[in-house]
């Protein structure tokens, strides 16, 4: 079993995934318009064309993947949930979580903890929630 984590955004997804594959020093991926959908979708609008309907950024043997809402439904962020990354050096762990956390908001300092060597959570530019470990 595996389990890959799969973020929808509000019209951010394409821009989310560029900006994870810089994070993540990827190849920034092909991705799926609504509007590059098979046949008459009723779903697709002249409003959500160019929206996400699927991207994927192989990190290492999972999957990240994303796409937009269709943009009739509300969104109501990325709530109750944080995706957790574990590294093998203090100084991988640092550079990852400055990455990420960019643009956003740091709610807990990256820095030694009890249980890690380095241990930090933020809310990157997107609103997603992101833990980075280093045990």
């Amino acid at each position: 079993m595996k389990l890959n984590p799969y973020i929808t955004f509000d019209g951010t997804a394409r821009a989310a995934i560029t900006h994870y594959a810089q994070v993540f020093d990827r190849e920034v991926p092909d991705m799926m318009t609504f509007g590059d959908m098979p046949g008459d979708m009723p779903w697709v609008t002249d409003a959500n064309r160019d929206r996400i309907a699927h991207a994927r950024l192989d990190l290492g043997g999972v999957m990240l993947m994303v796409s937009d809402t269709g943009g009739t439904e509300p969104f109501a962020g990325h709530n109750g949930m944080a995706i957790n990354v574990s590294v093998d050096s203090v100084e991988d762990g640092r550079a990852l979580f400055d990455r990420l956390s960019d643009g956003g908001e740091v709610t807990m300092p990256f820095e030694p903890t009890f249980w890690a060597k380095g241990f930090g959570t933020c809310r990157d530019r997107f609103g997603v929630g992101w833990m980075v470990n280093v045990e």
